[in-house]
């Protein structure tokens, strides 16, 4: 039984140019597509609340978003990136993994109770291409507990 929807923690954007139809292109590789700005919505609030000023990634201008992704993955999974690197380099993150990601762990108590309207906006420096595909992955609060019991396993949520 739930007392409140589970609040989202973390989204994650990415975009892709033609490959959920094209078996010739990886479908693992995203594309950034000149994206210049993207930020959420949840019900009234803004994420990032400040633009990616100057984001351009035909000028090699994505050092914010590069370090939000690199953020998640110290966060997320409590590992410290002093010591373990994720050997994506800004290139290899600009050419194969652009992913826009925003933490949102700091809501206000208002959005922790309340059914969340959840809006993505993005902004690019031009017209996207044809058959592109934006993808969200939205990361919630809620806790799965997994029980064994000889042959049996139970999920609890």
């Amino acid at each position: 039984m739930r007392s409140a929807p589970e609040k989202p923690c973390w989204i994650i954007v990415a975009f892709q140019t033609d490959k959920s139809r094209n078996q010739q292109h990886k479908p693992s590789i995203f594309d950034h597509c000149n994206l210049t700005n993207v930020f959420v919505m949840l019900n009234s609030r803004r994420y990032l609340q400040i633009d990616y000023i100057d984001t351009n990634f035909t000028e090699q201008k994505f050092s914010r978003v590069f370090g939000d992704a690199k953020v998640f993955r110290t966060k997320f999974c409590n590992v410290d990136g002093l010591f373990i690197s994720p050997n994506i380099t800004p290139v290899d993150y600009k050419e194969l993994f652009p992913m826009f990601v925003f933490d949102l762990s700091k809501q206000s108590e208002k959005l922790k109770n309340s059914v969340t309207n959840i809006q993505i906006k993005a902004q690019f420096s031009e017209n996207v291409a044809a058959n592109t595909e934006a993808f969200a992955v939205v990361i919630s609060d809620k806790s799965i507990i997994f029980q064994s019991d000889g042959n049996k396993m139970r999920v609890e949520y």
